[in-house]
């Protein structure tokens, strides 16, 4: 009848609960996020994340410290390329400016920027390209800059301009370019800062040949120069903490969802009781192969399986062992079935269905055989039976898709219910498959 599911005709005749998909259920959910978990199960929470990024020093704990150094690797290794470029390039280019102020220097000025840009630029794109810790490359042009400076006051000193003492103030962009390309971490910078600060100083000392007047002249230019630079400088390395510590928020907050959302699906396709599949899953799964097999020849089988005086062990036992004995059975089914490709789901109160990947009528007997004598071995008591045999069993009917008369979903069902029953008037406890 067109518009009717795959259990319609067995439903009219007892009452089922909807529930969802086992093996793919809250196991697999527990397997698909187990990467997820152990991402993030020592790490601190994002509530202490959130307090973290709100301190003035938003300092990272140890856990996190090696995710940072990849996400900064990640968002700021182009960066330093860039700046460590410009850097050199912006060092050879004042050849211009030392031809201009020290002429006489202009000749050795030349030969010598020249082979330091190209040891530094050798040096720097070796580290850049092949040095993964950024704790190194956040320091490449800061220490680049502190074996340059001492080259320029030697220029300076033995230049006979008298412009050496006006012109030594273009010393500030050394230490500027040096604070502001810092991004990781600041204290190493603050040192390699001072090393360059006292290069600098001593040279302007030199330079001032014992006068105390330009030497206090000059510090009072670069020393407000200097605090400035470094504030920039901490400033981007907090910044940096800040906006990681957010990234990795939102990332734990996307990661916590999907965990969720596969949660949340797996409930809507799994049986609670037996957390194999429900029968709405189980539906939605026998249409897919049915779908195959018209279109693509690919071909399958369907059991169906039923405990074998069930009320009675309910009436008897209680409804928590009955509960208890349905997911014991579940369990024995599912094992058999680990190893082939099919499906086994909870049809509805003590019946099961397992749909079966092949439409070898051997196999299909075989997987059959193998569940009947699975649960009988278990013996699993109900002493209450009316045949007296003592242990549960269970009942299997079932055929292929490419058995004689079925020409659609329901057939296939309806056939597979009417063996089931068969293996029932013939006494329970066996299979009854269509040869």
């Amino acid at each position: 009848m067109p518009g009717t599911t795959f259990n319609d005709k067995r439903q009219s005749r007892r009452p089922r609960r909807a529930q969802s998909f086992g093996p793919s259920g809250p196991a697999a959910v527990g397997r698909g996020t187990l990467a997820a978990k152990k991402m993030y199960e020592s790490l601190p929470s994002d509530t202490e994340l959130a307090r973290l990024a709100r301190t003035p020093l938003c300092l990272l704990p140890r856990s996190l410290l090696r995710r940072y150094l990849a996400y900064q690797f990640r968002h700021q290794r182009r960066f330093l390329l860039l700046i460590n470029v410009l850097g050199q390039l912006a060092f050879l280019s004042y050849w211009l400016a030392d031809a201009y102020v020290i002429p006489d220097m202009a000749r050795e000025s030349l030969f010598t920027r020249s082979g330091l840009v190209l040891l530094a630029v050798a040096a720097s794109q070796s580290a850049l390209r092949w040095c993964r810790d950024m704790r190194v490359l956040d320091l490449v042009l800061p220490l680049s800059i502190l074996m340059v400076v001492p080259f320029w006051y030697g220029l300076l000193e033995r230049s006979a301009s008298p412009a050496v003492q006006t012109y030594q103030y273009a010393a500030l962009i050394f230490i500027v370019l040096a604070n502001l390309c810092v991004r990781v971490r600041f204290v190493p910078a603050l040192l390699v800062s001072l090393l360059i600060s006292a290069v600098i100083l001593d040279g302007s000392r030199r330079l001032s040949h014992g006068q105390h007047e330009p030497q206090i002249v000059f510090l009072l230019v670069y020393l407000p120069v200097l605090l400035f630079s470094l504030f920039i400088s901490w400033s981007n390395t907090v910044a940096g903490r800040r906006t990681f510590l957010r990234h990795h928020m939102a990332r734990h907050a996307s990661h916590a969802l999907t965990r969720a959302n596969a949660q949340l699906s797996a409930l809507v396709r799994t049986d609670a009781l037996t957390g194999i599949a429900n029968r709405r899953h189980l539906d939605g799964q026998a249409h897919r192969y049915w779908d195959g097999y018209r279109q693509h020849g690919q071909g399958f089988g369907l059991l169906m399986v039923d405990i074998d005086y069930f009320k009675a062990f309910n009436d008897h036992y209680g409804h928590p062992a009955g509960d208890a004995c349905l997911a014991q059975v579940a369990r024995l089914l599912e094992s058999e079935l680990r190893k082939a490709e099919c499906l086994v789901g909870r049809y509805g109160g003590e019946e099961f269905a397992v749909l079966v990947g092949t439409d070898d009528a051997g196999d299909l007997s075989r997987i059959a055989q193998r569940m009947v004598q699975a649960v009988r071995a278990h013996g699993i008591r109900h002493a209450h039976r009316p045949d007296g045999l003592g242990i549960v069993t269970i009942s299997v009917g079932g055929l292929k898709c490419t058995a004689a008369g079925v020409g659609s979903l329901q057939s296939l069902q309806s056939q597979a219910d009417a063996l089931l029953y068969q293996a029932k008037r013939s006494g329970r406890n066996r299979a009854c498959l269509e040869p």
